[in-house]
């Protein structure tokens, strides 16, 4: 079998035969949702407001996009290149430019970037809009749903070097976050713009396996406007009078300043028609409002001729299963129960708990497109990856999907 690229960038230069100085390539995907509830909506990220479920049982918004590259070379090496994707995102189609950078290669085994970059927090996480570069229909949501990030202003580094017959390669990068994340309420945005974002991997291939180990920080520059009224109450003096622990929970509830840390690690195994995938995330979060969890994914595919089949399982749960408490005692007054409520509500409302199976198979149609259809059932706990979900669904839903999918140049 021939390895699926790894990134957006590979995937597009698998289909480029020749060298031009400038280069016109891109991608994209036409797909189709079903989902079987009517009590949800299913996103495939919180990059998107709405999906299909209980607002419109069916759709092609989705997975449907398209993007286009441009690539021009100076010469082998300095090259400048520049990507925009239009894809459903907060409640309509726009284009968005998320590549946009300077690319200089001293000597074969360094990489040096700066511009707009794809924020590769995660194996797969810079090219998971390039559906042709992988084998499902989208990336697992339990892993790579719950990103509030997909590009940063900055700048990168990749050194690669040989050792006997395996390869190493080590990446830093930096920059600043720039889009504004969807709530769960119609029209409430958290803007993320001066965020600063740092991180970088290790990664190691041999033959068959690959292999990598990543760390990334995201600190917040700005607070989110929707909970300063519940800041406020917790930092009132009724509220403070009864509880010894409210001005420090108000203190964690903040953004400002707070960072996220990502850790990840994930090995690919691709030998022949087989091949197989595990990844494990742990999100650390120093505040109350971003719920730290932890998440993974495993995936096996089968290649016979142009068919693959296959199949993944997927989980993300919080870290502590606890809610904070404010230890209020409750029935003294309304207005004291209406803020223990607002704070309970609002911690559940940010927690992460869902798994699911899912199988699909993928049919090649020629070397730069394919078709895929895929089943995926959901169980839901905790409700940040999905939306309006109605107070008695029981956190089940079955989700049918086919996407066709191409790249050209």
């Amino acid at each position: 079998m021939t390895r699926f690229p790894v990134n957006a960038q590979e995937a597009i230069e698998h289909s480029q035969l020749e060298e031009k100085p400038i280069q016109l390539s891109g991608f994209g995907s036409l797909g189709f949702a079903y989902n079987t509830s009517q009590d949800f909506d299913y996103l495939r990220d919180l990059l998107q407001s709405k999906g299909v479920g209980k607002t419109h049982q069916f759709g092609f918004g989705l997975d449907s996009l398209i993007g286009l590259q441009v690539v021009g070379k100076y010469n082998d090496a300095l090259e400048a290149s520049l990507q925009t994707i239009v894809r459903h995102h907060e409640n309509n189609y726009r284009p968005e430019i998320n590549w946009a950078f300077l690319k200089y290669l001293p000597d074969d085994n360094l990489d040096l970037r700066i511009g707009r970059l794809g924020f590769d927090v995660y194996p797969l996480a810079d090219s998971r809009n390039v559906a042709f570069s992988y084998i499902w229909v989208r990336p697992p949501v339990e892993y790579f749903g719950g990103l509030i990030v997909s590009y940063l202003d900055g700048a990168d580094a990749v050194y690669r070097f040989d050792l006997k017959d395996s390869q190493i390669k080590i990446k830093l990068f930096t920059g600043q976050a720039k889009e504004r994340a969807i709530t769960s309420k119609d029209n409430s945005y958290f803007s993320l713009k001066g965020s600063r974002i740092i991180g970088g991997h290790v990664e190691y291939q041999r033959q068959n396996w690959l292999g990598r180990l990543g760390i990334s920080q995201l600190r917040f520059k700005n607070d989110f406007p929707d909970i300063q009224g519940l800041i406020a109450a917790l930092n009132s003096a009724d509220i403070r009078n009864l509880s010894p622990t409210a001005a420090n929970l108000a203190t964690q509830l903040s953004f400002k300043d707070k960072t996220i840390q990502y850790l990840s690690a994930g090995l690919v195994y691709d030998d022949g028609p087989f091949q197989a995938q595990f990844m494990l995330s742990k999100l650390d979060s120093k505040t109350l409002s971003f719920d730290s969890n932890l998440a993974g994914f495993f995936t096996a595919a089968y290649r016979v001729k142009n068919w693959t089949p296959y199949f993944t399982l997927a989980k993300t749960r919080p870290r502590d299963q606890s809610i904070t408490s404010l230890g209020i005692p409750l029935g003294i007054n309304p207005e004291i129960d209406r803020v223990d409520a607002e704070f309970k509500s609002f911690l559940k409302a940010t927690r992460n708990e869902q798994s699911s199976i899912a199988i699909g198979l993928r049919y090649n149609l020629n070397a730069t497109s394919d078709l895929k259809v895929q089943i995926d059932h959901i169980h839901n706990q905790q409700r940040l990856i999905v939306r309006s979900a109605s107070p008695n669904w029981n956190g089940k839903g079955t989700i049918l999907s086919a996407t066709y999918n191409f790249i050209f140049n």
